[in-house]
């Protein structure tokens, strides 16, 4: 088991953990047995399979094709040849010709992207089938599938001419401040490593003209069964599944030549190394400080993964103490993390980073260093240990009781992980036994010393990045690090033991009415203080329960003198704790139990909702209760939410993806106050008086309305509900619709081009058309117009990416409002070249006003309409379905329960006239409106 840091596991851009492909994937050390739901076998050839039966979603299976090579693998004229590859897989194999595969799979009810799709790694491709049934035809179908990707691709001249402006749209749509930091880190951490030569994606050089040739000796040199594993989990037999497999792979050969040897590089250890990357767009400043050392060489075991998970526990020490920090007045940072992690049985990295502002990073790194040497010096207290101890068992006897409703998807992935890893596959019921054993041999003793491990004789790495431009930067910084360790540390403090105080409400609530809706499986309560209690009991999520709370008028409540309010108290108000614990004494108190409580300003209700288990249950209704009775309104909030203001607005203003959701999002809207990116007068004039003053209302007397789905029955929900929300102060007795709020949106008159730029340095463009359409509330209208945005999505694929080449993924959407009458719109879009965005705009307005004509086929709704029935019967077995688009505000909207009825046999019921009448109804009206965001033109 590996923890992995949470910025920098998100620079490796879904690059996963892997290692060279093991020799026996089924192999178990003393005490650590793979799971025995598992079953591994070889072929004679060498290649590896696991089956896994699970009937989570039912009916469906998972498969997956592991191959151990990625860019790692490559020669140096081949870099970005195991990524091109594997967009190669779609585009003609020996039973597939070229330009057909995507389009039969849709028939059949898979999806691009959702259902069929791969990735490319570091050393690892994996190729990725979701089957929508399990009837033979189909398995047989999707293992073709998954034998032509092994050893029958055709790789022919015409069809890798025309991926190659794909995977240059890619590359370019992958170009972002944390691409390029990521890029920056990984040179000044491996100067002398393989890793930041070989980077996934490539050399454009090498994706415009490497010759087919390149392609061919990469595919037979790595796409070997020796160097291949099948993963297949769902609703299958095992042993037809070992056959099918036999006969699939059993006849692949190993070619003569062994596999090459990887000379990864080395590693390099100076005392500091200090180094800034500077990138003006970024949203904030970034410090960390690492150490590296070899990788372990320990084969997965037992006693291995004791280890890493006290220092694991250790580094979740550091990390609450940063929490804490950051909160305090006059904090040099936002937020911190203290990680360590392996990679690629190479090296181990341990860390620990801060987010500030660029004004902040002396002080960041003065937090930094003398918050490691505290730990080093004075290592932890009980208390924290304690903590970190009843965090750690509960995730894992929470995952025992979880394990029944795993999904077929998730475990095939971590199967993938464990053989790429050679890591041994398992079961929960072990990895609590492990976290138990961890957990008795957790002292702060032991803490200390894992956590003195990671940091001796690794040398020291301070890189800082972001929105900080430096004279002499790499100077500056290890002057600073060098002043702060002249600073003497002392030993933490220990916090007072506290209690959770929030347990009595009053009298338990009477029940005024109760009727259960049979053929829905739903309790719907009225209580005598007038707030609603929605209920189903589900198995889809073994121990899982979900909660939300529904109250006030959310954006509606909002007022134009009022702009910015509701961004505010979404960053502020459950950082603002309860009047009796902060948020930290809340951590503290409820460590050890699964319970979460998120506030939101939604468009039309303020939502407080969380996640449990039927154990927590109670002290979930008791937080939400707390929440709406005694809100904390700290300071310490306000100034946090102010630094993540702060950030967000230079992502707002200096992105594509910002300017999109602020600028456009509120032109289309006609300029409405609620839409949109609040401007910071707006958002500096807010605060915690102001908050209170407009949120008290709603919290104490409006409409209320609870709704829980989840693996939990009525009988013990109810009277938890009566003790908590129900004996609660009256509310009111019906919701406040704002009716005349709901008018004030419309869409934009005119067709002309409108074009938002931006200051960039990074050439990315987004190309988009807009049509009206109308509001949500006719629903088959809705499901029929959310097909019609299908088909567009699947022309604007076929044009814009296979036969042009200028997209990575185009793509068209409907969005109906369900708050603003008669509201709504269909948009296609694509990220470009800025020196291209109007040829691409061009395309898309002509594909959207073509499809207008009405002119779809019975191919075309078949492969849209098809995928969406899948998709459905899966969609329905989720607990974040029935809670959101089913019980919450229902009492409100009771035709949410009609939808849900319907929801499966309307997909059923569309026709191609229904559609082709829609296309021309709202694509034919018009041409579209074009809109344009690009890089400002520079002065010369």
């Amino acid at each position: 088991m590996r923890f992995v840091s949470k910025p920098f596991l998100s620079l490796l851009l879904c690059l996963p953990l892997v290692c060279a492909i093991a020799q026996a994937k089924d192999s178990a050390s003393p005490g650590l047995p793979a799971d025995s739901s598992v079953t591994f076998g070889a072929l004679d050839n060498g290649l590896h399979y696991a089956i896994m039966p699970n009937n989570e979603p039912p009916g469906r299976v998972s498969l997956r094709l592991l191959v151990e090579a990625g860019s790692l693998q490559e020669a140096e004229s081949q870099r970005g040849v195991a990524h091109f590859l594997e967009h190669m897989a779609f585009n003609g194999s020996e039973h597939y010709p070229p330009g057909e595969l995507i389009e039969y799979l849709q028939r059949l009810g898979m999806s691009f992207g959702a259902d069929t799709n791969a990735h490319t790694g570091f050393d690892e491709t994996v190729y990725k089938l979701e089957l929508p049934e399990n009837n033979p035809e189909l398995f047989h179908e999707g293992m073709q599938v998954l034998r032509d990707y092994a050893g029958g691709l055709l790789l022919r001249e015409q069809e890798i001419e025309q991926e190659r402006g794909v995977i240059l749209s890619e590359k370019r749509d992958r170009d972002s401040v944390g691409y390029r930091t990521f890029v920056a880190y990984w040179e000044f951490l491996f100067p002398e490593a393989r890793m930041p030569e070989r980077l996934p994606i490539g050399l454009e050089e090498v994706i415009k003209n490497a010759p087919r040739d390149e392609f061919v000796s990469f595919y037979q040199t790595w796409y070997r069964p020796e160097n291949m594993a099948v993963i297949i989990v769902g609703d299958v037999d095992v042993a037809k599944t070992e056959a099918t497999i036999k006969d699939m792979f059993a006849n692949m050969k190993n070619p003569d030549a062994p596999m090459p040897e990887i000379d990864m590089g080395a590693l390099t250890r100076p005392q500091l190394a200090t180094k800034l990357h500077s990138e003006p767009e970024a949203p904030s400043t970034e410090v960390s400080l690492m150490t590296l050392r070899e990788y372990h060489g320990e084969p997965d075991s037992r006693e291995v993964r004791v280890r890493d998970m006290i220092t694991a526990a250790a580094n979740r020490i550091v990390t609450r103490r940063l929490e804490i920090l950051a909160k305090q007045e006059g904090a040099p940072f936002t937020t911190g993390n203290a990680f360590f992690w392996d990679y690629l049985d190479f090296f181990e990295i341990g860390g620990i980073e801060l987010t500030c502002k660029p004004e902040q990073w002396q002080d960041a790194v003065a937090v930094i260093e003398q918050e490691l040497r505290r730990a080093l010096e004075f290592g932890f207290t009980e208390a924290e240990v304690a903590e970190v101890k009843a965090k750690i068992i509960n995730d894992y006897e929470e995952a025992v009781k979880a394990a029944p409703t795993r999904k077929s998807r998730d475990l095939s992935a971590s199967i993938v992980s464990s053989m790429s890893r050679d890591y041994v596959f398992t079961s929960p019921e072990t990895d609590l036994s492990i976290a138990q054993e961890a957990m008795a041999q957790l002292t702060p003793d032991s803490a200390q010393a894992a956590f003195d491990k990671v940091w001796d004789g690794g040398g020291r790495f301070l890189f800082v990045s972001g929105n900080l431009e430096l004279e002499n930067g790499d100077a500056e910084l290890a002057k600073a690090f060098t002043a702060s360790a002249a600073t003497g540390v002392t030993a933490p403090e220990v916090g007072e033991a506290l209690t959770w105080p929030y347990t009595n409400f009053g009298e338990p609530g009477k029940v005024v009415e109760k009727k259960f809706i049979e053929d829905l499986g739903i309790w719907q309560v009225t209580f005598e203080n007038n707030v609603r209690f929605n209920f189903k009991q589900t198995d889809f999520e073994a121990n899982s329960v979900s909660v939300v709370a529904r109250f006030g008028g959310g954006e509606l409540a909002m007022s134009a003198d009022q702009k910015g309010i509701a961004t505010f108290a979404n960053m502020a108000f459950s950082a603002g704790g309860l009047e009796a614990l902060s948020v930290d004494e809340m951590e503290r108190v409820l460590a050890g139990q699964s319970v979460g409580g998120s506030f939101s300003v939604g468009e039309e209700f303020f939502t407080l909702a969380g996640g449990t288990t039927p154990k927590d249950l109670e002290r979930e209704l008791e937080l939400l209760a707390a929440y709406l009775t005694a809100p904390g309104y700290r300071e310490e909030a306000a100034r946090q939410a102010r630094k993540a203001y702060d950030e967000m607005a230079i992502q707002v203003e200096r992105t594509v993806e910002g300017v999109w959701g602020n600028q456009v999002a509120k032109y289309i809207a006609g300029d409405n106050f609620r839409f949109g990116f609040p401007s910071e007068s707006d958002f500096a004039s807010q605060s915690m008086d102001k908050l209170k003053a407009w949120l008290t209302p709603a919290l104490t007397s409006a409409y209320l309305e609870v709704s829980i789905v989840g693996d939990v029955d009525f009988e013990t929900a109810l009277p938890l509900v009566q003790k908590t929300v129900g004996a609660l102060p009256q509310r009111s007795a019906e919701q406040d619709l704002y009716k005349s709020e709901r008018k004030g949106v419309a869409f934009p008159q005119e067709t002309q081009e409108q074009v938002f730029t931006f200051e960039s340095d990074i050439p990315r463009a987004l190309a988009s058309v807009y049509w009206p359409t109308t509001d949500f509330w006719d629903i088959k209208r809705t499901r029929r117009l959310n097909v019609l945005a299908s088909i567009f999505r699947d022309r604007l694929r076929l044009e814009v990416r296979e036969k042009l080449g200028e997209g990575y993924s185009p793509y068209a959407r409907n969005s109906s409002s369900e708050i603003y009458d008669d509201y709504g719109y269909m948009f296609g879009l694509n990220f470009a070249d800025p020196n291209k965005v109007e040829t691409v705009v061009s395309i898309i307005r002509d594909l959207g006003v073509n499809l207008g004509e009405g002119n779809i086929t019975e191919d075309e709704l078949q492969r849209a309409v098809l995928p969406m029935q899948k998709y459905v019967e899966e969609y329905v077995r989720k607990n974040s379905y029935w809670l959101q688009r089913v019980l919450a505000g229902s009492t409100v909207y009771p035709q949410q329960l009609d939808w849900a009825r319907t929801l499966a046999s309307d997909y059923e019921a569309i026709t191609l006239d229904e559609v082709n009448g829609l296309a021309k109804e709202y694509l034919g009206a018009g041409p579209g409106l074009p809109i344009v965001i690009k890089p400002a033109d520079k002065p010369e």
